[in-house]
């Protein structure tokens, strides 16, 4: 390599560098105005993580879509009582549990609380809604240069294309809408036209997750006989949004270039070679099996999974090697490896969901502090990988990939002068 250019790489590393070192100490830095601070002290208590998963991304093609620094100042309001985060039995329902001087009560369907509710002499009052799903079921995607083994890397699913939502999966979201109507009823209120200024809807710019987005909103708000316009369509018209995909930090922050660098130095470490190196004779094989030329990595890891998966669940042929594979565990433990490198360092979680998490965050405090906010509900409709990336910032995520309309929910909720956020994570089966 010619001198000027080893030059170049060395500022280039040492540029990187000053970046991980300033985006590392960003959230500890963070300074907030007396009032502000006030405001947010419980949720910062309750969801502390909350205020560290910001990061800023300076010199970088997507610096202005990173940057993501607090507000120095904010408006006077009530302190935020904060609470204890428990995960519970996965398979809880309607049971009492005690925990020290608090009571909570499990209610039933798929849903598992992850907050605690502490009695009070008045009924708590929920005041704000965040729901973060993925996308209804789909086709497989085609790699037909990663996976050329397989035979249904050839197909074209016509009519839906690959990657495309199925019919079972519109059912499947349309009913998560129906759902989360009945669920929080007495919140959204009787009138189902009441949607202009109390919710906000965006999704990833995928297909399938912006067609999952409408099909949600069809079941969370279907027209009353007022707004009804067709005889046979029980549909009304609602606006969602989208930010470009190589713009779009909620979703798709792992595509910003600061997330690359420090992934890529994180997969050099020798604690993670170590974990990656115990799997190569496993990597070799299925190399082979799937008739890839060059090398596995971890991304065709989650693809091959994904996909395999789909197949079965769709009653596609599956030739005997693709059941094998499925069935190991070692594809399972992969995966997972997958997600745990992806967040391995507090950075990368930062990176993840950091945007999404301040969003979040900065909606609750509006609705806990400004009386002109009038927002119920916002709907984030996003991927599996947006789920996980929420659990581990929070260090609720115990490995299980969510299944399709997988749904976190964020409560804000009011009670004796005071505020506090429940989690809830609903599992669909």
């Amino acid at each position: 390599m010619p001198r000027r250019e080893q030059e170049r790489e060395r500022e280039r590393e040492r540029e990187r560098e000053r970046e991980r070192e300033s985006a590392a100490s960003s959230s500890a830095n963070l300074t907030l105005a007396p009032s502000y601070r006030a405001a947010r002290v419980g949720i910062e208590a309750e969801f502390g993580l909350l205020l560290r998963a910001v990061a800023t991304c300076p010199q970088r093609p997507l610096a202005q879509l990173c940057d993501v620094d607090l507000p120095e100042s904010g408006a006077p309001g009530r302190r935020v009582r904060s609470a204890e985060i428990e995960i519970f039995p996965k398979g809880a329902t309607a049971t009492e549990t005690k925990m020290q001087t608090s009571k909570i009560i499990l209610w039933p369907l798929a849903f598992l609380l992850l907050g605690i509710v502490f009695v009070g002499a008045k009924e708590p009052e929920l005041r704000q809604l965040n729901v973060v799903f993925r996308h209804a079921d789909r086709t497989p995607e085609t790699f037909p240069k990663r996976f050329p083994n397989d035979p249904h890397m050839y197909e074209s699913f016509h009519p839906i294309g690959p990657g495309g939502l199925t019919n079972e999966g519109k059912r499947r979201v349309y009913h998560l809408g129906e759902v989360l109507r009945n669920r929080y009823r007495d919140f959204l209120g009787s009138s189902r036209d009441d949607h202009r200024e109390s919710l906000f809807a965006i999704s990833s710019d995928v297909a399938r997750t912006k067609m999952s987005l409408q099909l949600i909103l069809v079941g969370l708000y279907p027209p009353s006989a007022d707004s009804k316009w067709h005889e046979q369509l029980e549909w009304q018209p609602i606006p969602t949004y989208y930010n470009e995909f190589s713009k779009d930090t909620f979703f798709n922050s792992d595509r910003c270039q600061m997330f690359i660098d420090e992934l890529t130095r994180v997969r050099s470490l020798p604690d993670v070679q170590k974990k990656l190196g115990k799997f190569d004779t496993y990597l070799e094989e299925l190399r082979k099996t799937v008739g890839k030329k060059s090398k596995l990595n971890l991304n065709d890891i989650l693809l091959l999974h994904n996909n395999l998966d789909i197949e079965k669940r769709m009653n596609l042929t599956m030739l005997p090697w693709m059941n094998d594979v499925l069935a190991d565990e070692r594809l399972i433990e992969m995966r997972r490896l997958y997600y745990e490198i992806n967040s391995y360092t507090d950075l990368l979680k930062r990176l993840l969901s950091g945007f999404m998490l301040r969003k979040i965050n900065e909606d609750m405090f509006e609705a806990s502090t400004n009386a002109n906010f009038t927002r119920k509900v916002t709907l984030y409709g996003g991927h599996d990988k947006n789920i996980i990336a929420l659990l581990q910032s929070l260090k609720i995520y115990d490995g299980h990939f969510p299944d399709f309309t997988s749904a976190l929910i964020f409560e804000l909720w009011f009670h004796d002068k005071g505020y506090y956020v429940k989690v809830r994570i609903r599992r669909d089966t």
